[in-house]
Parts: structure tokens; C-alpha cells; sequence
């Protein structure tokens, strides 16, 4: 589900400048796909992929850009999204895996009920202001309003989707996608603490990735070292980052922005800027960084995930990954090549098979845990 240069807002477009190389590895005997055939390119910006089963895998991103492989990544099917915007987040029912959702650059969400074969365009109205929301105008004779991009998105059952993005806007729809309601992620602190000096920061950061672990209990982190939990479903989130302060940390502005959280049980990790990783071993109660151990490395984390067996990962900027056991220290991983790339996502089915993907075209998979990546090229 669990953003390249047009997705990202704020700090994120300097930190996807960095990605600037792309190293493209030895196969010895490949066989290259014709050119007029060919699916996936250098100029490729990959945000997400959702593992389907131990063969079948969906990747998106820039420009409105979905594959899929039924054969773990040795042929590409180019399926059309019906878009040029920027895709950033999928997410499939568990109680039904043919029904999914996409969301993406302005306000956009696309629909399947086939598996992901196919997708359709629904109408979010993700308004950048509350202005907006009544006809998408701000006023007489004014100029269209945009909408926001939605960044994330988490399907909790067949019927009930939720998404987030800029201007910490979260839409909602439990009737399948045939209407959404639009509001702004709040919570009992921001309401409560009117302080100017705070105002930027409950104003309207923008949120990066939303989870939900059952139908009750989700989590959204973002802007300023945002984490919000609900437990009643997301009719309510309460502010959990505030164990982060002390330390380097003493002004709640220099939290790093954090893009991506997973959970295992009571086991959580995210991932943010400055190559911060925090985690939190009750639940999402309390959190505390943990270091990378990757010397002088200061770029973005984009990613984290938990296999089933407890291992963590998380991958970020310039190719890099850190790896820790379900109590260990973190410490430098490997994909088996030098990636200079920057990696937006690393999703595992289970304890075997898991993709990465990001930018210059980058796609790659594993089906051993881990130990060996393959780069696919289609």
C-alpha cells in the first residue's frame, strides 16, 4: 500500500533530485525485449507494487503508468489506467481480492473489481480548501480549484476505502466508491492547542501513507514527524509522536517527515527524512528512532516493511537499505548490485517472496526472503 519529482510537495522534491544514476547489472545470457515491445523504460518513476501471489505482482507509477507480471516479473502486460497522471498508492479487500483501489496526482482514484485487469476513474472531490468542496470553484468568476493528490490509500473491506494526501486531506467512501466524503485528518491536540507558534504544524501537513491493520485500528504519518492511530475505524486519531521529542529533538518542527509505516503485531517501524527510522514495540503507543548504522547517511528512508517472520526492511535514496532481525539493530542490507536509484517501495508477500521498485525504472523481486534480487527489465 501500503513519489518521484510530480509527487512529492515540500521537502520530498529535493529529496527525489538526488536519485541520478541509474546502474543497470550484468545477466550474462539475457535475451532484451524488442524495442517496440518493450514495457519498462530508464524514464520509468515506479511508486508502489502490490504482490498478488507468488507469481503475480501489480506495479504504477508515473504518468499513469500499471504492469503486471503473472510470471514474477520475466514478461510485463501494460494495462491501461485510462490516465497520464502520477499513481502512488494501491491496495486490494481482503475479503475480496479482485475488488482494489489506486490513488493518485489530483484527486484521482481508480477502481477494479477483476482483479486489477482493469480499472475505472471515480470522482473524489478532494478539494485543495473547504471553499472548494461545493462546485470545485472558489468563488464566482474564479478559476478551477485542484484537487489533492492523494498519496496513499487503504482498502479496509470491499465497501470501505479511505485516502489520504496534501493539506492533510482524507477521503472516504463505504459504499464501494460510489460516493466519497471528503474531510481533514485532526486530532484532540490540534483542536485543543491554539499557540501561533504551532500553527504551521497543525495547519495542514501533508500525509504520506495511511494503514489499516483491521477494520478499527489504522495509522497515517506525514508532515512534521506526524503519526496519528485511530482505533474507532478513523472517526478519530490521536497523535502518537510526541515520545519522539527529547534527545537531538527538542522542537517539535525538526521531526523528520516520515513517509511510510508498517506493523507486525505490536511491532511498528517508519520511515521519514534525514534517514530516520523510528519504531514501537506496543502497538504504536510509544515511539523511539532507532539508528541506521549506515555511516553518514542522511537522505530520505521512503519505505519500510515487516515480513511475516518478523524481519524489517527499509529502503530510501541513492539505493539504500538497512535491514534488522524482529529485535536487532538495524544495519546496511544488500539487493546484490550497486543501486544508485532512489527506491520508493519494498512490499513482501510473505516470508519469501517480496518486489522493490523506484526510480530509472527499477524493478525487483525475490523469492528467498531476500537473499537473491532479480532486476527485471520485461
Amino acid at each position: 500500500m501500503k513519489i518521484g519529482n510530480a509527487a512529492y510537495s515540500r521537502p520530498v522534491l529535493a529529496c527525489v533530485a538526488v536519485a541520478s544514476a541509474f546502474v543497470a547489472g550484468c545477466h550474462g545470457a539475457t535475451e532484451w525485449e524488442p524495442l517496440t515491445e518493450q514495457k519498462i523504460y530508464v524514464a520509468d518513476k515506479f511508486y508502489d507494487v502490490s504482490p498478488r501471489s507468488e507469481k503475480e505482482a501489480i506495479v504504477l507509477g508515473y504518468a499513469g503508468k500499471i504492469l503486471r507480471t503473472q510470471d514474477s516479473g520475466f514478461t510485463w502486460e501494460l494495462i491501461d489506467s485510462g490516465t497520464d497522471h502520477a499513481l502512488f498508492s494501491i491496495d486490494f479487500a481482503d475479503d475480496n481480492p479482485q475488488v482494489g483501489w489506486i490513488t493518485g496526482q489530483e484527486g484521482l482514484a481508480l477502481k477494479t473489481t477483476d482483479g486489477g485487469a482493469s480499472w475505472k476513474p471515480q470522482q473524489t472531490g478532494a478539494w485543495m480548501g473547504e471553499d472548494c468542496r461545493d462546485d470545485g470553484y472558489r468563488g464566482r468568476n474564479e478559476e478551477k480549484c485542484h484537487q489533492a493528490y492523494l498519496f496513499a490509500v487503504s482498502v479496509v473491506d470491499e465497501t470501505t476505502v479511505m485516502a489520504i494526501g496534501d493539506r492533510s486531506t482524507m477521503v472516504i467512501s463505504t459504499d464501494g466508491g460510489q460516493s466519497w466524503e471528503a474531510t481533514t485528518v485532526k486530532s484532540a491536540s490540534q483542536i485543543e492547542n491554539a499557540d501561533e507558534e504551532f500553527a504551521i504544524v497543525f495547519e495542514d501537513p501533508v500525509l504520506y501513507d495511511l494503514k489499516f491493520f483491521d477494520a478499527k485500528t489504522g495509522f497515517i504519518v506525514g508532515e512534521f514527524g506526524k503519526i496519528f492511530k485511530t482505533t474507532d475505524g478513523g472517526k478519530s486519531w490521536a497523535e502518537k509522536q510526541g515520545s519522539l521529542m527529547g534527545g537531538d529533538i527538542f522542537d517539535i518542527l525538526d521531526l523528520p517527515t516520515f513517509f511510510d509505516i508498517d506493523f507486525d503485531g505490536d511491532t511498528g517501524v517508519v520511515a521519514g527524512l534525514d534517514g530516520r527510522i523510528a519504531v514501537s514495540s506496543d502497538g504504536g503507543e510509544t515511539w523511539k528512532f532507532s539508528p541506521n548504522n549506515v555511516d553518514q547517511y542522511i537522505d530520505p528512508m521512503y519505505s519500510a516493511e515487516i515480513q511475516p517472520n518478523g524481519i524489517r526492511w527499509v529502503v530510501g535514496s541513492s539505493g539504500q537499505v538497512v535491514t534488522a532481525g524482529p529485535t536487532g539493530a538495524f544495519a546496511r542490507g544488500s539487493l546484490g548490485s550497486a543501486i544508485s536509484s532512489w527506491l520508493r517501495r519494498i512490499v513482501f508477500l510473505d516470508d519469501k517472496h517480496g518486489w522493490v521498485v523506484g526510480g530509472f525504472g527499477l524493478i525487483m523481486n525475490t523469492d528467498d526472503g531476500g537473499k537473491t534480487w532479480y532486476r527485471r527489465f520485461g
